[in-house]
């Protein structure tokens, strides 16, 4: 595969635009002719007002022009292939097929240099890797694996166990001390947009998930799960979002000043509609 050794990289981008904005710049001072006019050329658009309101966002790009696209900015191979999967990720409307393109848009970065991998997104990759982390926060580990992954509330493998640490580690989150302990580091990440829509709403999926098995595999003293049905208005919703905006803010408050924590513990919490609006309930007359 070659990659540019010059200029913007593609793997470097999750937004096609950002990208193809920094690469326009780049290529006009190795060929002065790659204007806005010479890009419409190219594709056959009308005019170079066309290209620009593609690269704010005005206007997308059609299916058929998006290999055209790729390779009027040089890119061939992989490169070219990440391409077109960050233009349909970035203009795809629905969950299941925007996953689908990030999660192929991340195989190739590995084919390429696994550190191109994002931290958010390994860390959401598997449920136990961020229970991995907060495990370590409780207990002086050193490379046994076994125990750390008995540790782990359903328990996973050694093998899993060292995964997770393998992970952490190259991701910044967790080192090895000078007394050979595996400790967590004070390495903050956070999501941008993008992320927080594909990837953290992958790692909710699988919390979900686990308070299925958490409903029938752990006793009810040492769980709190709890339902409501609910009829509400819109003005009444906003206002609970608000509320729970709120407690989640109280209880992070609670646990960092919690000077004895010994457990690690999934709290999600659930608000969504599971009927359609009535229609107006106005009388006719």
């Amino acid at each position: 595969m070659q990659i540019s050794t010059a200029g913007p990289s593609v793997f470097g981008f999750f937004d096609f635009r950002e990208f193809l904005r920094a690469r326009q710049k780049w290529l006009k001072t190795q060929k002065p002719f790659f204007t806005l006019e010479y890009i419409a050329q190219k594709l056959d658009l009308k005019s170079k007002g066309h290209v620009s309101l593609i690269l704010s966002g005005a206007k997308t790009v059609p299916d058929a022009k998006i290999k055209r696209l790729a390779e009027c900015f040089c890119l061939e191979g992989e490169e070219q292939e990440f391409f077109v999967n960050l233009v349909h990720y970035n203009q795809e409307p629905t969950y299941r097929q925007k996953k689908a393109y990030l999660d192929r848009m991340v195989a190739l970065m590995r084919m390429s240099n696994k550190k191109l991998v994002p931290a958010q997104y390994r860390i959401c990759e598997k449920w136990f890797y961020p229970i991995v982390l907060e495990v370590l926060r409780l207990h002086d580990f050193k490379e046994d694996w076994a125990a750390i992954g008995k540790a782990v509330r359903p328990a996973i493998t050694a093998v899993e166990a060292k995964e997770a640490a393998q992970v952490l580690c190259s991701i910044g989150l967790v080192r090895k001390n000078a007394r050979g302990f595996l400790e967590p580091t004070d390495t903050v990440l956070t999501f941008g947009e993008g992320w927080k829509s594909v990837v953290a709403r992958n790692f909710q999926s699988q919390t979900i998930g686990m308070a299925q098995q958490a409903l029938v595999g752990i006793p009810v003293q040492e769980r709190d799960i709890s339902t409501l049905t609910l009829s509400m208005g819109r003005g009444t919703f906003q206002k609970i979002q608000q509320s729970i905006q709120l407690l989640r803010k109280e209880i992070l408050a609670m646990v960092q000043a919690d000077t004895q924590a010994d457990s690690v513990y999934q709290m999600n919490i659930s608000l969504f509609p599971v009927s359609n609006p009535a229609e107006s309930n106005e009388k006719q007359f």
